[in-house]
């Protein structure tokens, strides 16, 4: 018998199965993936003298309108430094650079020496944070752990030694990439860049990638090339001093009236980027609901025609915290992640496909699609064809059983509802396929290696079938004949490949027919596999 598997279904898939395995290409939304690679009107970061940066001005003004540290991670010669750099001075921040491979606690604090009354004071340098308006860290993921700890309460707290730097505002870094075994060929190897602590990486609310210039059109990598001889705009600071006032005092107009929906969309994208494997702690989710708003209100300054949707997808992109902890997370994921939470968001409570997309179980988000009045087959073929694709085996058979109208005989909710002449050809296939696998009797001609693995497996699946509860009715038979039916053809599938995998699809298979059927599994004692048509011939 040929091995079997759930037969994908093309350009019908949901994104609720494409967030979990990342298929991001076929999700269908109106917000725009690139909206983080359009330069605003009024190009701030250009004005510096920086070519190619556009992308980040929201989000840098984000941070400077909130204060809210600010990391910039990028390859070297990006200009991560230069840009930050530039903008201290335009602004006429009083500011301090260290690099952080080189830096000693004395550097920060000046050198400690007790005064008249024996108290320790520190006597301060021209480096030293005191009085810093600004503090930017440069290559903070060349530091040693013990300076990445002393330097963790002045991004957390503005805080050295437990006394408050009051003067401080801004608090700035910048790091290489560090490396890792699945980065490509033509990745920069940074050897000296390490994964940052992921409790300090969790500091930064925002964490913007800064472009390689490589990735830039010919025309924008000659004008990187002449603007390294150009001074920034004599304009940029009142320029950018005038864009974050805007933006501060666009931000409590933002949050009154997008406020419950931005935390309803954080909340449902961190639950799906937990779902596939990328978890954030509830002060990244507090950031990145605070980072929306903030970057909304940034672009609302330069573009009152800006749409928080493409807002939410930038501040997304520039919040995640796993580069600088030496994680990954694709674009992709994240992309497919934020249309699937915005849509969540956006749905209105009348709107039936609401409650539905609220539901995380697949088999009860088919139930409530069926129930549902006026929705379009085509989103019910979407959520069928997803909830097939991600139950795993035993659940999903039931699944199919009940939307194929039973077995033998059987009524059900979703046959009696016609849920099957609903669906596609393509999805209506993918269901009959399944149910074949429970509904016709299997054989199976295959010689297998004594007490092997494979051997031990299907004498397990025989007690298994001999252990169910006898009960002499026509019904059982049929039920035990089912199971039977189900475990030959995984097996012969080798979908089956320890013992555990039996009592795992025996255990989904019955509670998921007690869930959709309302009835327990179970069949005579006296029923075995022989009498099913499964055979077995067995290598001495």
């Amino acid at each position: 018998m040929p091995i079997r598997s759930p037969r994908p279904v093309s350009g019908a898939i949901s994104a609720i199965g494409q967030v979990v395995r990342s298929a991001a290409s076929a999700v269908t939304s109106t917000v725009d993936p690139a909206a983080s690679a359009i330069p605003p009107p009024r190009d701030l970061i250009a004005r510096l003298g920086l070519i190619g940066l556009s992308s980040l001005e929201p989000v840098v003004l984000a941070s400077l309108a909130t204060r809210s540290p600010l990391l910039l991670i990028g390859p070297h010669g990006s200009g991560k430094s230069l840009l930050l750099e530039r903008l201290a001075l335009a602004l006429g921040l009083s500011w301090r650079h260290y690099n952080a491979a080189l830096v000693n606690f004395d550097d920060l604090v000046g050198y400690p020496l007790p005064d008249e009354r024996g108290q320790l004071r520190f006597v301060q340098t021209p480096a030293s944070v005191w009085g810093a308006q600004c503090v930017f860290i440069d290559e903070i993921s060349r530091a040693r752990l013990d300076v990445q700890n002393r330097l963790f309460p002045i991004i957390h707290e503005k805080r050295v030694q437990g006394i408050a730097l009051d003067a401080l505002e801004h608090r700035w870094a910048a790091m290489n990439p560090p490396s890792a075994e699945d980065d490509g060929d033509d990745a920069p190897l940074y050897a000296g860049s390490q994964p940052l602590d992921l409790a300090l990486a969790d500091r930064f609310a925002l964490q913007a990638r800064v472009p390689d210039w490589r990735a830039f059109a010919e025309k924008d990598q000659e004008a990187v090339i002449r603007a390294a001889h150009e001074a920034p705009d004599p304009l940029a600071g009142a320029l950018w001093a005038a864009a974050v006032q805007a933006t501060r005092e666009r931000l409590p107009m933002v949050q009154a009236q997008w406020g419950p929906s931005i935390a309803r969309y954080v909340r449902i994208l961190a639950a799906l980027l937990a779902a596939a494997g990328a978890v954030l702690s509830a002060r990244r989710a507090g950031m990145l609901a605070g980072n929306v708003a903030a970057v909304h209100a940034a672009r609302l300054s330069a573009d009152a025609a800006a749409r928080i949707e493409d807002s939410a997808w930038i501040a997304a992109l520039n919040s995640m915290p796993f580069a600088a902890a030496g994680g990954r997370l694709q674009d992709a994921k994240l992309l497919a992640c934020h249309r699937e939470a915005w849509r969540q968001a956006a749905a209105r409570a009348e709107d039936p496909m609401a409650r539905i997309l609220a539901e995380r179980d697949p088999v009860a988000r088919v139930k409530l699609a069926l129930a549902a009045t006026g929705l379009p087959d085509g989103e019910l073929t979407t959520i069928v064809t997803d909830a097939l694709s991600t139950c795993p085996d035993g659940r999903r058979h039931a699944l199919a059983e009940w939307l194929f109208g039973g077995v033998e005989g059987e009524a059900t909710a979703g046959g009696d509802s016609g849920a099957l002449a609903r669906l596609s050809v393509v999805a209506a296939d993918t269901v009959a396929e399944t149910v074949r696998d429970v509904a016709c009797v299997q054989e199976i001609h295959e010689q297998v290696q004594p007490n092997g693995q494979r051997h031990r497996t299907w004498k397990h699946l025989q007690k298994r079938l001999a252990e169910l509860d006898p009960t002499p009715s026509l019904q059982a038979a049929r039920a035990v004949q089912r199971q039977g039916n189900l475990l030959a053809a995984l097996f012969a599938a080798g979908r089956l490949k320890v013992e555990a995998d039996v009592d795992l699809v025996l255990e989904r298979y019955q509670a998921a027919r007690l869930e959709l059927f309302g009835a327990e599994v179970s069949g005579p004692s006296s029923l075995r596999l022989g009498s099913q048509g499964v055979t077995a011939k067995v290598a001495a």
